[in-house]
């Protein structure tokens, strides 16, 4: 637990540095000086003093800002980025001063006048991301200001951040001289027709060095990508080599081989101008071939269908919801629930639209159902009586209306095991669902989670966990954090769910349900004290929605910790 003598607070953090000092030094030091001392005295200084920014420290070629208010930090941003593409306009373009700004909204240490821990470092991070000129932002920042400002945003994905262990999606700020400028400016359009479904093509993976294994397992490894896309009704896949022109998204990537060690890298690419919406590198050893290409593909398709997902909803974002025909509202809603909770309203709208349009589409009827369960997220208290009808009213009817499609099945499965707690019916839809699309995380996810409350706790964890790994941006991602934590506390490492749900609470501060299970997981940790001062925080709840769990004698004790915490569970 964080030593409470440490002086903290909440801060908007802004990291900037300048493109290419180096060079700029070495071709002209002095004049190079001299121009970054009038930018900063008669423009950047003052923009920041302006938005009541203060500055921490100067690095050089860069820069350490703190905000008390994020929608100040990032208009600050844009001004000066916007600022300076005017200023340089004349300049030849390899002597231009350009800067790369990262915004982070986070906890940080303070130091005397210095700001340190991980909302800083990550502030680092978003700032080596940013093109010359642009501006990069966390999801926190993103969440917070895009109501507020009229700013475009474009998805980054969830790269990988150096020395940061949580996975942050990163947005792309627009109105500066980068090279997304044209993509930022201009409204995404709507390509295709309503219908139609975005088609992915899955280039040949390079490989690097002479290795025969390595180059089997490029084959074997973009046949299980494609096969494992085909079975997900969100895309359409394609060969590569010369019909990738014609595709909406193309998967590159290659394999590196240095004796047993492998190095995987892909990327997505969208749009004419195959700008890239995601990247990831896996870095493995070669035992079990077969384990490592499962492994790799099912990670690698799970994360292509969420950011298509993502990048559909860019197209779709400013189209008001009367203008969108099925399966477009899905489409915007999916869009919405791979951001995170903020805009569950909003994909609720656009999902009853849905509905209304195709009344017997079992897509319409399964999404809906997981957004009214989402919304139940918010709160520790019972569902209403009428929310949790509706939720198994969508469940059983997308599962009737498609009874071999994966995704009812999910809802079906997550309807049984958490309104009722019928672990076995929860197995059968996950199984059922896997049968449909082996490759479907969260159906891996389901069995797991329904096989650690069967008995077979450990194997239910490796399930449930390998899911997890699969992918960093899984809108059930949260969720499937609350039911490791209590899949730990029933294989009897409580220190472990306490630190799991503990991690789970410090990312999603809004949905109380997970704060009530960190309490009740504390109590049992004997941590009676931390335990009712995160209770204290969710207020007066009536009775609490009840945490469903196979083992009797651990249900048993995880319900008397919450009568100790002064709760009573809803006995429905």
């Amino acid at each position: 637990m964080a030593d409470q003598s440490v002086n903290r607070r909440l801060a908007a953090i802004l990291g900037a540095d300048m493109v290419g000092y180096s060079r700029l030094m070495e071709a002209d030091e002095a004049a190079t000086i001299a121009r970054q001392k009038a930018y900063r005295a008669d423009l950047i200084d003052p923009t920041i003093a302006e938005h009541h920014g203060r500055i921490v420290k100067l690095m050089g070629d860069g820069m350490l800002v703190e905000f008390a208010s994020v929608v100040d930090a990032v208009i600050c941003a844009v001004s000066i980025q916007r600022s300076m593409v005017e200023r340089e306009a004349d300049v030849p373009e390899d002597r231009r001063i350009r800067y790369r700004v990262g915004v982070n909204l986070g906890d940080i240490v303070i130091e005397g006048d210095d700001i340190l821990g991980d909302g800083v470092n990550i502030a680092a991070r978003l700032q080596e991301l940013a093109a010359p000129g642009g501006i990069c932002v966390s999801s926190k920042v993103y969440e917070e200001v895009k109501r507020k400002i009229d700013i475009s945003f474009v998805d980054g994905g969830v790269p990988a951040l150096k020395n940061i262990k949580e996975p942050i999606t990163v947005y792309h700020v627009g109105g500066s001289d980068t090279r997304r400028t044209a993509r930022l400016q201009d409204p995404p359009k709507r390509s295709g027709t309503a219908g139609q479904r975005p088609t992915v093509a899955i280039d040949a993976l390079k490989v690097i060095g002479s290795s025969e294994t390595a180059s089997e397992l490029a084959e074997g490894l973009i046949e299980d990508i494609r096969d494992g896309l085909g079975h997900h009704t969100a895309v359409a896949v394609i060969a590569g080599g010369n019909s990738t022109d014609n595709a909406d998204f193309v998967l590159r990537g290659s394999v590196r081989a240095t004796g047993s060690r492998l190095r995987f890298s892909f990327g997505l690419l969208e749009g004419a101008n195959r700008h890239q919406v995601w990247s990831e590198r896996y870095d493995r050893t070669l035992d079990d071939v077969f384990e490592l290409q499962d492994e790799i593909a099912r990670n690698v398709v799970s994360t292509i269908r969420v950011r298509v997902k993502a990048q559909i909803f860019e197209r779709l974002a400013g189209t008001e919801n009367n203008e969108l025909a099925v399966p477009e509202p899905l489409d915007k809603a999916a869009g919405h629930f791979v951001r995170g909770y903020g805009n569950n309203a909003e994909a609720e709208a656009a999902l009853r639209l849905a509905v209304e349009q195709a009344p017997e589409n079992s897509m319409a009827k399964g999404m809906l159902g997981f957004c009214l369960h989402r919304q139940g997220e918010f709160s520790a208290g019972a569902l209403p009586e009428e929310m949790h009808a509706e939720i198994m009213a969508l469940a059983q009817e997308a599962a009737a209306l498609a009874p071999e499609s994966y995704f009812a099945r999910l809802i079906s499965g997550l309807a049984h095991y958490d309104l009722t707690g019928d672990f076995e019916a929860a197995l059968s839809d996950a199984r059922t669902a896997l049968e449909s699309n082996p490759g479907f995380t969260q159906a891996q996810a389901m069995e797991g989670i329904a096989r650690i409350h069967l008995g077979s706790v450990e194997e239910g964890l490796d399930l449930l966990g390998g899911a997890i790994d699969a992918n960093k941006a899984d809108p059930h991602r949260f969720r499937h954090y609350r039911e490791q934590a209590i899949g730990f506390y029933v294989a009897g490492r409580l220190d472990r769910a306490v630190e799991v749900c503990g991690y789970l609470v410090a990312q999603t501060l809004e949905l109380e349900r997970n704060r009530l299970v960190l309490a009740v997981l504390l109590q049992l940790a004997g941590e009676t004290e931390k335990a009712r001062a995160q209770r204290a925080t969710l207020g007066e709840l009536g009775t609490v929605r009840p945490t469903r769990i196979g083992d009797k004698e651990a249900a048993e004790r995880f319900e008397s910790a919450i009568g100790q915490l002064g709760d009573t569970v809803e006995t429905r």
